[in-house]
């Protein structure tokens, strides 16, 4: 059953291991794992990515409205962050964004999948259209009870979905002052995703399919329990959220590893280290 506990424990090692040696300006590569030297993994806590760290010191303080957070995370690209972020409405906003790409310059990463849903629209017409239907549906952080209450309310809305959900519920739980910081379920909530489900699949079954949504939960707890033997105590403690993002970034490394397979993240970490 936990055919790759000692995998997954060696995946959270190494991948928090890379990044304390980058910070402390150790030369590249910071691995001897070629597949860590080739593909790009988020780290083990997804507070220290590179947008998420931009995004908690020029925006999402506690005050900001919930189309905000939404807004964040459907661009997830911090120079057109920079360019809104004083932008008061979310028509203001779009009208900035459609501004930029009007003059060719990028305005989406490529880390999560925003489409229209089959609409005929434009892309920013479309995330315009979502951040009206939450202000529409009135939604106020301190009126969510917990993580799990936050996200049956926001994946209510047509266009943000479980997984994005629970992405934005991520940034406001990790700033400062809002009020899910303190939600009770801070530590044990999190949503499957398309990649955790794959990568607990791996975890239990061996290839990238086994585990759904209806059994995520059960097969969640038995994977951290047998995991956290292998895990390096002196890594700090990672909530449920950042283990659900670990078993989404383990899947990749389980496609290359075990069945040869290829992934759209590429990474070169001398170039990583001349950015």
């Amino acid at each position: 059953m936990d055919w790759l506990s000692d995998q997954l424990g060696y995946w959270i090692n190494e991948r928090h291991a890379i990044k304390l040696r980058k910070e402390s300006g150790q030369p590249p590569p910071w691995s001897s794992d070629q597949i860590f030297n080739t593909v790009r993994f988020c780290n083990v806590h997804r507070e220290d990515d590179r947008v998420t760290r931009w995004i908690r010191t020029n925006w999402n303080y506690f005050t900001d409205p919930v189309w905000r957070f939404v807004l964040a995370r459907m661009i997830n690209w911090p120079d057109s962050l920079a360019e809104i972020t004083l932008a008061g409405t979310p028509e203001r906003a779009v009208e900035m964004l459609k501004q930029r790409a009007a003059t060719g310059a990028k305005v989406f990463t490529s880390a999560y999948t925003i489409s229209t849903c089959g609409r005929r629209m434009g892309k920013l017409d479309y995330i315009l259209l979502v951040l009206q239907r939450v202000e529409k549906a009135q939604l106020q952080s301190a009126s969510f009870k917990s993580l799990e209450d936050a996200h049956f309310w926001l994946s209510q809305i047509d266009g943000l979905g479980s997984f994005l959900s629970a992405q934005i519920i991520a940034d406001m739980k990790n700033t400062e002052g809002h009020p899910l910081q303190y939600a009770p379920d801070w530590w044990t909530w999190s949503a499957p995703g398309p990649g955790s489900l794959r990568g607990l699949s791996w975890f239990f079954f061996r290839a990238p399919y086994g585990v759904t949504a209806t059994n995520y939960w059960t097969l969640m707890d038995q994977c951290r329990e047998v995991t956290e033997p292998f895990i390096n105590p002196e890594i700090p403690r990672i909530s449920n959220q950042d283990f659900q993002n670990c078993l989404c970034e383990f899947s990749k490394w389980c496609k290359v590893k075990y069945s040869n397979g290829h992934v759209r993240n590429k990474y070169d970490p001398f170039l990583s280290a001349s950015a």
